[in-house]
């Protein structure tokens, strides 16, 4: 199994949270996944974290593991236009002449209906994690509609859900530019060879680095044209032999997210896909924890409002 959370945005809860795994449970059994109908296009659910499970909250020490699926149907735009192609000509001499506007939507419109049922499924799941102690939700998503699509299934699941984006009391690319720019990074961190620069009146003119050091003269004159840090490669040294990496973006996710190796041990010998599971999202969980009580301070500190 990979290990979850290799990208992921995280939200702030406004309020502690109160419940339990077992009422969190009770509440998604109504949401829980059920596969496309022949002419539905997407489905979204709720199921158990691990395979042959029943349980669709699973407690982790102080926290609870979530797991979504989205089912949706591949209907690839080629075969549409495709099929348009064919019926064209024979609409086209039956109204007189081309078929545009609200008559071509229409025609779009009755072909995907039609091919729809016979495209192919296609699965893809999240994780959520609700951090009680720490008052955070995490979503390994950083597609930003991916996650509001997850939060808006709970809240309908739960009632009720007061979060909102995590905010720092400074904007995250004027920290990222100020420490790429001085090369000053706070305690435990350094540049890793990852970095997206973006013009703050031009946003066409964006340079990327990929694989290489980042205090290059290269990389020095392109901070200097005033182009601004979105998005960047940190590596942060937690007493492992191996640094925790991860890519910071101003929008504030996290992508390519590395657990030191020496700590993401073989979990084969583990007795069931429940325990390995449980592994594996304990030592994600903690050693984000210990990440984000380093990283949070150093970009000022949680935004209150």
């Amino acid at each position: 199994m990979s290990t979850p959370f290799r990208n992921l945005r995280v939200w702030r809860l406004d309020a502690p949270w109160t419940k339990s795994a077992e009422e969190i449970d009770e509440a998604l059994q109504a949401d829980a996944f059920q596969p496309c109908a022949p002419g539905q296009a997407e489905s979204l659910g709720w199921e158990a974290p691990a395979q042959g499970a029943e349980i669709f909250a699973r407690q982790l020490g102080d926290a609870i593991l979530l797991r979504t699926r989205c089912q949706e149907r591949v209907l690839p735009a080629r075969a549409v236009a495709e099929a348009m192609a064919e019926r064209l000509p024979e609409l086209e001499a039956r109204e007189g002449g081309p078929i545009r506007g609200a008559l071509r939507r229409e025609l779009a419109d009755t072909v995907r209906a039609e091919l729809l049922p016979h495209a192919p499924l296609q699965s893809t799941r999240n994780w959520i994690l609700i951090d009680r102690s720490a008052g955070l939700i995490l979503i390994d998503s950083a597609t930003a509609s991916t996650c509001e699509s997850l939060l808006s299934l709970l809240r309908g699941s739960l009632g009720n859900l007061g979060v909102r984006p995590l905010a720092f009391a400074r904007p995250i690319d004027g920290s990222l530019t100020t420490w790429l720019t001085s090369g000053d990074l706070p305690a435990g961190f350094e540049l890793g060879r990852w970095a997206d620069l973006e013009h703050p009146q031009d946003t066409g003119n964006k340079v990327r680095f990929r694989g290489q050091p980042l205090d290059e003269d290269e990389v020095t004159a392109t901070l200097d044209r005033g182009l601004r840090v979105t998005a960047l490669e940190l590596l942060w040294h937690a007493g492992a032999d191996e640094p925790l990496r991860f890519v910071l973006g101003e929008d504030g996710s996290f992508r390519r997210v590395r657990i030191p190796g020496e700590l993401l041990e073989d979990q084969s010998d583990r007795e069931t896909e429940q325990d390995r599971l449980d592994a594996d999202l304990t030592l994600v969980h903690l050693s984000l924890g210990r990440l984000f009580r380093a990283l949070f301070p150093a970009l000022g500190g949680v935004a209150t409002e």
